[in-house]
This record gives structure tokens, C-alpha cells and sequence, in this order.
């Protein structure tokens, strides 16, 4: 499943994501400007998104679609934007189709160079105006949104060491795979959660496994706090159980011979999501994790553990 999709299926009206029924006309210039300035200054480090052809009603979404031939070119909307507003707002608008429907779609991304404000008076638009998107609105930047924004330069990176997940530590009924996590920003970052997804070439989730420690088993306790730059390296533990070999076609030797895609969401205490993904990486399982599928296949096991 892409991740548009997703979105139009699940999504709702955030910090990251905002529907629109309607492309914007010329005589919504001033409603453009605002709404991509926000995006780009929103919180959320990811990509942020604007669908068009949406209407978003409390008992469920609308597809209103888009006529092709009154699609509009994205250079008209860059020209706007570019010539307004400063320092330059990365951007692309393009077509995307969703069940026979044409959409828009507004991916604001690489949005680093914060604070995003007008450059000049546009209509009503004073210059140095400065909007942020918090919640599914847009608001007037206040002193701690530009705090956060100078001080907040930088980012935080999660990166996939290895491309297996190794189902060893059935003592603790956990896997690890080692990541490396690095805060290149000027503020701490605590990390107080997060989840490892399996998803197979389709997008499908097959597992979710929750993260309970780095280099050791901690447990839903698990906290792991981050100085302004500064980096970990380590084996991140996350929970395992012995169904999983079920679910992911791992055979009583602990070898899975389909390859999946990882997706590892951490959240911080300020409620912030980070998520990286990695394809075509393995699972690998060993000793009692592996009983559910010896017993289907009728293959006695002895334990080690105690369950």
C-alpha cells in the first residue's frame, strides 16, 4: 500500500495532512499561500500533504475528484509560492488517481530551513507573515514556534544497520536488529516508544512488534534520551512471540525464505513520530520461538525457557 493511499483511506486532518474539495483558483491565491506556508512550518519532520478532490465530512470522506482537463499545472502554483514567499519551499503537485477518481496532491517536503514567511505583501498578506499548522488549522507563529524552529535546526535520523531481524533472545521474548540513532539538533530528544512494522511487497502488515530497550531487554518502561548532537549505535530490542514465525512463513530451521519491509516508528515526549523504512529485509528466528511451528508440522521441541 503507497502512502498516499494509506492516507486517503485512513488519514485524517492533522499537522501532515490536510483535504481540500477543490483546486485552488486564482482567486484563491491568498488560501495557497497560507496553507503551504503552514504545512512547511508545521512540527512533523516528514512529508506533509494537501489532497485535492477530497471533502472530509465527520461521517466519512467524499471523493469529489478532479476533471482532467481542468487539472492545473504545478509550475502556476510554484511560480506563486516561489515569488512569495522565503526561504523556498520544496514542493511537487501532481495527479493521482484513487479508485477511477483523478486527485491533487501537494507533497511539501525537505522543510528544514525553518521559519517559512512571506517575502513580500500579497493582498492581504503582510509581508513577514508567518503561519504554522498546529493540530488541522493554521495559526499565527508565536514566540515558542520560531524558539523551536532556530533552535530545533537539524534533524533527527534513524537508520537500519542490517537488513535482518534476529528472533534469538527467547528468554525475553524479543528480537533486535541494529540501528543507529543520531539528534543533530540543538534540542534533547527523549524517545518514549515505538513499534517495528513487517509489511510484505504488497503493503500489508503482517507483525507488529513493540520497542522495549536498546542493547537490553527494559520493557514497556523504555526510555532513551538523546543530548543535542549526539548519536547511539546498538541492537534495538523489540517484542517477539512465538506466533510470528506463523505469520511470517518461517519454517522450524528459523529460516524465512520471502524477504519483507521494515518500517520503525519511534515517538519522542513532545508526542513528535519518526519512522524510517527499509526493503527487502529478512527474519530470522531460533530456540522457542520456533515451538507453534514445530507443533504444526508435528516436530516435538524441547524448551529452554519457561512459558
Amino acid at each position: 500500500m503507497d502512502k498516499i493511499y494509506e492516507l486517503i483511506e485512513y488519514g485524517y486532518e492533522c499537522y501532515y495532512l490536510d483535504f481540500k474539495e477543490r483546486q485552488y483558483s486564482k482567486e484563491k491565491s491568498m488560501d495557497l499561500i497560507t496553507d503551504i506556508m503552514a504545512m512547511a512550518n508545521s512540527r512533523h519532520d516528514g512529508d506533509k500533504f494537501i489532497i485535492i478532490g477530497i471533502k472530509d465530512r465527520p461521517e466519512g470522506k467524499e471523493i469529489k475528484g478532479i476533471e482532467p482537463k481542468e487539472f492545473i499545472d504545478s509550475s502556476t502554483y510554484t511560480q506563486l509560492i516561489q515569488s512569495n514567499i522565503e526561504p523556498e519551499i520544496q514542493f511537487d503537485y501532481f495527479k493521482y488517481e484513487y479508485k477511477g477518481s483523478v486527485l491533487g496532491v501537494f507533497r511539501i517536503y525537505n522543510t528544514d530551513d525553518k521559519p517559512y514567511m512571506m517575502r513580500k505583501k500579497f493582498d492581504r498578506l503582510n509581508e513577514g507573515l508567518c503561519l504554522i499548522r498546529k493540530s488541522s488549522t493554521n495559526a499565527l507563529a508565536k514566540r515558542s514556534d520560531f524558539d523551536y524552529m532556530y533552535l530545533n535546526k537539524g534533524q533527527f535520523e534513524m537508520r537500519f544497520l542490517e537488513h535482518a531481524l534476529h528472533a534469538v533472545h527467547d528468554a525475553d521474548d524479543c528480537a533486535s536488529v541494529e540501528v543507529a540513532l543520531t539528534n543533530s539538533t540543538e534540542l534533547p530528544i527523549t524517545v518514549i516508544g515505538g513499534s517495528l512494522y513487517i509489511r510484505n511487497d504488497q503493503g500489508k502488515e503482517l507483525s507488529r512488534h513493540r520497542v522495549y530497550g536498546l542493547n537490553e531487554f527494559v520493557g514497556a518502561d523504555f526510555k532513551l534520551a538523546l543530548p543535542p548532537k549526539s548519536e547511539v549505535v546498538g541492537h534495538l530490542m523489540v517484542g517477539f512471540e512465538s506466533s510470528d514465525p506463523l505469520r511470517l512463513n518461517i519454517d522450524e530451521y528459523g529460516i524465512c525464505a520471502e524477504k519483507y519491509d521494515f518500517e520503525l516508528l519511534l515517538v519522542d515526549a513532545q508526542e513528535k513520530r519518526y519512522s524510517t523504512i527499509i526493503r527487502q529485509a529478512s527474519v530470522f528466528a531460533d530456540g522457542d520461538f520456533l515451538w507453534k511451528v514445530k507443533k504444526q508440522k508435528g516436530i516435538l521441541h524441547k524448551f529452554r525457557t519457561h512459558r
